[in-house]
């Protein structure tokens, strides 16, 4: 049981749940009912989104799995307490199962891509796979770079649920149908929320982690640019995803959708100056430690809300 448990630690389970959560409801909360408004229906049974999932999900725990892999250095220092590699499973078995996750989250990205007859979104995994490596091994070390390959990824787990939509990939007259249109229009605003918060976490996970950062000789931004730079620089974030916000908003009143309003006020922009004020006040990695928390906590009722396209279409 001991061995399990810190496995699914190990593969961050937590995170995966909230990227099927988040493919599902764009799925079923946005895509379904867009098309079905527009007369079409979705493009992938429900047998085939499944193996979509599973597959974005698998690679992202091998990536998680390799990301401790080469952070042990880093995690003594920062987190001796919640280790996985090296203290209760080996190096070896945690490159094992590196291994065997990203054979089997690609191979089923190519399964998937290959039975709807677009072989080339299979390719999208093995660059997954392939960014989390370098992530691992090399990006995260450098300045911006790291955070900028993360927040791609979170992005990228939504904009692919969108590749395997005939609207999108069949033709540019599909694009420029109404369905093809609007989907392009809501996954994209749900793909700039997500790579605009994950941007903000993982600058504020910087901040929390700069002593074992600074000691195995990562180039962060708090390192690099400051520690004040760095939070001003996710300032400029939170601030970003209020205007995004704010537009949808404006957009969403037009169609009536009022209580979709009331919804993003309370739990997505209010939360998010709630963050930018302690973030102000944050300076010690507990500080840190407690805003990146709330950050995931924002993802959620940002994500959460696809429920509206459900209720309200």
């Amino acid at each position: 049981m001991k061995l399990t448990a810190a496995f699914f630690r190990l593969i961050r389970y937590p995170n995966l749940i909230y990227i099927a959560l988040t493919q599902f409801l764009l799925q079923y909360c946005v895509v379904t009912p867009v098309l079905r408004y527009n007369g079409s229906e979705p493009s992938l049974p429900l047998p085939y989104f499944i193996v979509l999932v599973l597959s974005t999900v698998i690679v992202a725990a091998a990536g998680y799995i390799i990301n401790d892999y080469f952070d042990i250095n880093i995690d003594i220092v920062n987190k001796p307490d919640k280790m996985v590699v090296d203290k209760i499973i080996n190096r070896r078995w945690a490159m094992a199962w590196h291994t065997l996750l990203n054979m089997a989250g690609v191979s089923m990205g190519f399964i998937l891509a290959w039975n709807i007859g677009q072989i080339y979104l299979g390719f999208v995994q093995v660059l997954s796979s392939l960014l989390l490596w370098f992530y691992s091994t090399s990006f995260k070390r450098q300045v911006l770079i790291g955070n900028i390959v993360i927040s791609f990824l979170t992005a990228l787990s939504v904009v692919v649920v969108g590749f395997y939509e005939r609207q999108i990939y069949e033709s540019f007259e599909a694009i420029m149908s109404p369905a093809g249109r609007k989907l392009i229009q809501i996954i994209g605003v749900y793909a700039l929320f997500a790579f605009l918060i994950s941007m903000v976490r993982e600058i504020v996970k910087d901040l929390e982690d700069m002593i074992g950062d600074a000691k195995d000789g990562c180039r962060t931004i708090p390192i690099v640019w400051g520690v004040e730079p760095a939070k001003r620089l996710c300032y400029a974030l939170l601030i970003a995803l209020q205007g995004l916000i704010i537009l949808v908003e404006i957009r969403v009143g037009f169609a009536g959708w009022f209580w979709a309003i009331a919804y993003l006020l309370l739990f997505v922009q209010a939360p998010g100056f709630y963050i930018l004020r302690l973030l102000q006040k944050a300076h010690l990695p507990e500080h840190y430690h407690r805003v990146s928390s709330l950050v995931k906590v924002l993802m959620l009722t940002g994500i959460l809300s696809m429920i509206f396209f459900k209720l309200l279409l």
